[in-house]
């Protein structure tokens, strides 16, 4: 998985017109790029095998991953990360691709 940019730029025109929303999309970008960079825990599949499935939410399947865990489905081209965690199998998944 190609390694994001630490910092993105979010135009020039962004920052004069609304400091707090570019000061905000920054940081927001700079920490999700620290996770998805320094993660190790990361699953792919290729769809061949098991499981060829999107990430469940509520479910055991769960219980071994953590905030900021990545999960890969080359078949189609998608990807999660794992956001939010109420139980160990209730958690919240975000598409990210």
């Amino acid at each position: 998985m190609p390694r994001l940019i630490q910092n993105f730029n979010w135009g020039k025109d962004l920052l004069p017109q609304n400091p707090l929303l570019y000061r905000q999309l920054s940081e927001a970008y700079s920490d999700t790029a620290l996770v998805v960079n320094t993660k190790v825990s990361r699953y792919v599949t290729d769809g061949r095998g098991k499981p060829n499935v999107n990430p469940p939410a509520n479910s055991e399947f769960n219980k071994n991953w953590e905030i900021g865990d990545i999960y890969v489905r080359t078949d189609t081209d998608t990807a999660w990360i794992m956001t939010s965690r109420t139980t160990q199998e209730i958690v919240v998944w975000s598409q990210i691709t």
